[in-house]
């Protein structure tokens, strides 16, 4: 509840969330055919899954061999 004109954080966060969400489910509910179109372009789920994995592996990897080499 704001009380001096100033939203608190949790009505900032409702915000931002309504914010990001509300395009979504526009873009659900209409299937513009650009959107349909690049959804067919964008890799499998276990790709990107891997991607992530892998690239977390390796700042894992750099940050221990930096830290190893200051102690």
């Amino acid at each position: 509840m704001a009380l001096l004109g100033k939203p608190c954080r949790s009505c900032m966060r409702i915000r931002v969330f309504m914010m990001c969400a509300l395009p979504i489910v526009i873009l659900i509910g209409l299937r513009p055919e650009g959107v349909v179109r690049l959804a067919g372009l964008v890799p499998d789920a276990g790709w990107i899954a891997t991607a992530m994995m892998v690239v977390g592996s390796i700042s894992f990897i750099v940050k221990y061999r930096k830290y190893k080499s200051q102690s």
